[in-house]
């Protein structure tokens, strides 16, 4: 197992798709938190708004945009050895196709979560530059660390989706779907699935969330498991 990990973790970092993927993530979040925090502050200016904001207010927002660029990374991690036919090549060398599986899960989950917390730890730092003293108490580490976890999840639903559907636009456009369109729902339905649970797991609202996000996670990667022994490559 732990040759297929390395081998995984080659193949991804020798491209240079990924570190562009890791810089848009972090540059998405840096960007995207400051431009809110600044929208605040304008609006305190202009005398529409009162008080102090969170910090993590935006920067969840923001999170949520860069993420994006994560799960492009760990879809790609799949469906360009599907385009290219080089998969046929991994599981030659990887007959137990799960091992594959469960190596690119675990380079796209380190990646997710050390990434996340990167994006997430600037994007605190620069939001409370700009809001300053209308910035109101929180915990940057504890908010952090959960966004991260949050983005984690993310590349781990997305390899598993990218298994099941072989393809990129396809994969990307169910990942949105499932991480951003699914907001749209009632908040009371919602909460149990990845976009309601994401964003309120992200601000804080309790462990229940989280748990629904790994159970998700855990039944995707399950049914890829399974066809991956079932069908042809």
């Amino acid at each position: 197992m732990r040759n297929a990990i390395t081998a995984e973790w080659g193949k991804t970092w020798s491209l240079r798709s990924p570190w562009f993927c890791v810089v848009a993530a972090v540059l998405l979040t840096v960007l995207m938190s400051a431009t809110l925090a600044n929208d605040f502050r304008y609006d305190l200016a202009q005398g529409r708004v009162t008080g102090t904001l969170p910090v993590l207010d935006p920067l969840s927002a923001a999170v949520q945009v860069g993420q994006f660029a994560l799960v492009a990374l760990a879809m790609l991690m799949v469906t360009a050895e599907y385009g290219t036919g080089a998969i046929r090549s991994t599981f030659l060398a990887r007959p137990r196709r799960r091992d594959v599986l469960l190596a690119k899960t675990l380079v796209a989950a380190v990646t997710g979560f050390t990434t996340g917390l990167v994006s997430a730890a600037a994007g605190w730092a620069v939001a409370a530059l700009l809001l300053g003293e209308h910035a109101a108490p929180g915990d940057p580490v504890a908010a952090c660390l959960r966004l991260a976890v949050v983005a984690m999840l993310a590349c781990v639903l997305t390899v598993a989706t990218g298994f099941l559907l072989r393809s990129a636009a396809g994969t990307l456009t169910t990942m949105f779907v499932v991480l951003a369109g699914l907001q749209l729902i009632d908040f009371r339905v919602g909460q149990y699935l990845p976009a309601g649970a994401s964003v309120a797991f992200g601000a804080g609202d309790g462990v229940r969330h989280l748990l629904v996000l790994i159970g998700w996670a855990l039944a995707v990667q399950m049914a890829a498991g399974v066809l991956l022994t079932r069908r042809d490559a």
